[in-house]
């Protein structure tokens, strides 16, 4: 195996991307129906078609797909997922292995091009299968929790998705799919936004007490699951507003993100937040590029604002309709944080416009060094501050604050004990507990994919905590994807879940510079991984990473072959 990394080759031609493709597939027999040149084209061609329809069906009719309101939301839209994966990646997922198989009988040995993703999904792949095998609670294993039912089954359809997207996925059909993504999470998004404001168009909330509809909204459930979602499908939208050079494309691309944050300032989990952070912290540090990608960049952010405090004035203008949030979405609709983002926004887009309108091209010349201060400061900036936050809180829970400076704080976001972050502190303190408590091989190896609570109410000790502090409920997970993925397929599977995205991240960040649509993988990781810090996985998001991860694969595989690997590329910017 072949561990290839690096930049992507220079273009060769004018022709759009998607079309290059082309080039790089087998050569049809002259005479129709004979040789096989004729079978492999089939194979492929129904390997892609599969590939389209089961990427277009997630993308625009799993958002919307409901049955019985939010009675068994989450079993129904999981459904949903495993029958569409097993009717179409199954059979794409055989194709894919004929394939190959085929061209290996033909004489078409190649060599095969594997990058640091996709030998990070290997691994994260093998200590699941390791995970599944050693595990002592099979059925639970296999299944997972009900609800999100991440187990192994899960698991396996998820990596088939990304190597189809990534190997089968026509690119000339990226258009029709960043078109149903956008049409059906924003059906979701306006349904959010309607129900934050009491507006109940299809009846979801008949017959639910007011606490119930706080915690449930749109068509996905409950408000962590459709945070999750938002946070995951967002970059989709977001990306193509940034790096689009059509005006048409731009402005429906952008009345989708308006209504993206308008969701996400409404939705009431404080972990998306921290996930819109992350976003905006990766989108500018892909800008440092160059003066036209930071336009793009403050652009994003004066428009993220601008909804924000729409939200504001539409909660102040109809306060009998607008529902009461937690604390922070208020801070930034209704408060003043909403207000100094815009300002800033609007104050450095100004200040760049006069400069490009004074400097010209000189610009552009010399932003090189700019940009590397910029991507600098703000890497600089963003430790400082996660360190600070970190910290804080540590003086703050252990009393040094206090003994050394004379303050302390009550805050729920300052003091870490059983109830910070919803009762994340004692989840978490749990989980520790229950990993250090675990032999060597399961510390390695994990308990059982998705089973965290099969594991810990199976010993005595550990079951009693959880029922003196949870019942009548039951804790199925860490709340924190990274912990959970710790106990259930060990430290080997979550250090191959941090190298897929990292080596994800870096991958398209690198391409990303020269090929901006690519940045939707690095957007998504972003704001996936800061989520989930605070989440888990479940069906209504962790697929679409997968998705997304397969699809910017596919672009990126698609720049690589079209240029000639070991040729400099040539910047392609964004359009004016």
């Amino acid at each position: 195996m072949e561990v290839k990394e690096g930049l992507p080759g220079r273009q060769e031609s004018a022709a759009p991307e998607e079309n290059r493709e082309e080039g790089n597939e087998e050569k049809k027999d002259p005479e129709s129906g004979r040789g096989p040149d004729w079978l492999l084209g089939n194979v492929k061609d129904c390997m892609e078609f599969l590939t389209v329809c089961w990427a277009f069906l997630m993308l625009t009719v799993f958002p919307v797909y409901v049955i019985n309101r939010y009675q068994d939301i989450g079993a129904y839209k999981f459904s949903f997922f495993s029958g569409v994966s097993t009717l179409l990646l199954v059979p794409g997922a055989a194709l894919g292995l004929l394939y190959v198989v085929l061209k290996w009988v033909c004489g078409r040995r190649e060599k095969p091009s594997v990058s640091w993703l996709d030998a990070g999904m290997l691994s994260y792949l093998a200590f699941n299968l390791f995970s599944f095998l050693g595990s002592d609670f099979k059925e639970d294993a296999w299944a997972g929790v009900g609800g999100w039912n991440m187990g192994l089954r899960t698991q396996l359809l998820m990596i088939a998705a990304y190597f189809l997207m990534s190997r089968a996925f026509p690119l000339r059909r990226k258009r029709l799919i960043a078109a149903g993504a956008m049409l059906g999470s924003a059906a979701a998004f306006l349904v959010g936004v309607l129900h934050r404001f009491s507006i109940d168009p299809f009846g979801f909330y008949q017959g639910l007490d007011a606490d119930t509809r706080l915690r449930f909204l749109s068509t996905i459930g409950q408000a962590t699951w459709y945070s999750s979602f938002v946070c995951t499908v967002l970059p989709i939208g977001l990306c193509v507003f940034y790096a689009s050079g059509k005006t048409k494309v731009r402005v429906i691309s952008g009345l989708y993100c308006v209504l993206g944050f308008l969701t996400l300032v409404t939705q009431n989990s404080d972990s998306a937040f921290a996930a819109l952070a992350a976003l905006l912290f990766g989108l500018f540090l892909a800008s440092c590029a160059s003066p036209k990608r930071m336009e793009r960049f403050l652009e994003a952010v004066i428009l993220c604002a601008a909804s924000f405090k729409a939200a504001g004035f539409l909660q102040r203008g109809f306060p009998e309709l607008a529902v009461r949030l937690g604390s922070l979405s208020e801070a930034f609709s209704r408060g003043i944080l909403s207000w100094i983002l815009l300002l800033f926004g609007a104050a450095f887009y100004i200040l760049l416009l006069r400069a490009e309108e004074k400097k010209g091209p000189s610009l552009e010349k010399s932003w090189d060094k700019t940009g590397r201060r910029l991507f600098l400061a703000a890497c600089i900036l963003a430790g400082g501050l996660l360190l600070a936050a970190v910290g804080g809180i540590a003086l703050n829970t252990s009393g040094l604050l206090e003994k050394w400076f004379g303050i302390s704080s009550d805050n729920q976001y300052l003091l870490f004990n059983d109830k910070w972050g919803s009762n994340r502190g004692f989840n978490w303190k749990m989980a520790v507990r229950i990993f250090s408590g675990l032999p060597l091989l399961h510390k390695i190896v994990g308990v059982g994919p998705d089973c965290f609570m099969a594991y810990s109410y199976s010993v005595p000790e550990y079951a009693q905590l959880l029922n003196d502090y949870w019942k009548p409920d039951v804790l199925t997970n860490a709340h924190n994807e990274f912990l959970n993925l710790l106990i259930c397929i060990g430290a080997g599977g979550l250090i191959s879940f941090l190298l897929l995205l990292g080596a994800g991240a870096r991958r398209f960040y690198r391409i990303g510079k020269t090929h901006p649509e690519i940045l939707m993988g690095l957007l998504a990781i972003c704001s996936y991984a800061a989520h989930n810090f605070f989440c888990y996985q479940q069906v209504c998001c962790t697929p679409f990473l997968f998705l997304i991860l397969g699809l910017s694969e596919r672009t990126a595989r698609s720049v690589r072959e079209g240029g000639g690997r070991k040729e400099r590329v040539e910047r392609q910017e964004i359009p004016e």
